[in-house]
């Protein structure tokens, strides 16, 4: 690589690291190139990229983004996962990508400019999408309402109810 393509290679880095919500380091030794092909699948499924990086044109990318904190643990060869929408659904593909039999290993993330460790994103991972987090919020915002709704409904209901089993009562009496 000469200059122009090392310094053409940190700006591509450098824009996907400012367009990233989230980045995770991964190492790749030892992996099959189909076992990353199906990883890059699965995170372009998440609306994210896997891309292999030389540890110090990564760096000098780093300097001045959200992610600056994550360059000081670039060693060896790694591969980043950025995700540019929703965080967690490229959490799930790295972390369904790591197995007792994979020599595929997380290293560290990073998520609104805190450093996330190996065990935080898998939390990440299990937690469920933004679109299904919507929903569970708006549900229960309608609870109250919806409850309230109910209560003011059944109180003229209630009232017909209790007029007519008098109306039926009386009508019996005579």
């Amino acid at each position: 690589m000469n200059r122009t393509e090392k310094a053409d290679e940190v700006e591509v880095l450098r824009m996907k690291f400012a367009k990233a919500t989230a980045a995770f380091v991964t190492e790749y030794r030892g992996m099959t190139v189909q076992s990353l092909d199906t990883l890059r699948n699965k995170v372009r499924e998440g609306n994210g990229e896997v891309k292999v990086v030389k540890n110090r044109l990564a760096r000098i990318a780093l300097k001045g983004s959200n992610f600056e904190n994550i360059s000081a643990n670039l060693k060896g060869p790694i591969a980043v996962a950025f995700s540019y929408a929703d965080p967690v659904p490229v959490a799930k593909a790295v972390s369904e990508s790591v197995s007792d039999t994979s020599p595929f290993t997380i290293k560290l993330g990073s998520l609104g400019g805190k450093v996330l460790k190996d065990s935080d994103i898998k939390a990440l991972s299990k937690l469920p999408d933004r679109n299904t987090l919507l929903s569970m919020l708006l549900g229960a915002l309608q609870g109250p309402t919806r409850n309230l709704a109910t209560v003011m409904a059944a109180l003229p209901r209630n009232l017909v109810n209790g007029l007519t089993a008098v109306k039926d009562q009386k009508a019996k009496q005579a």
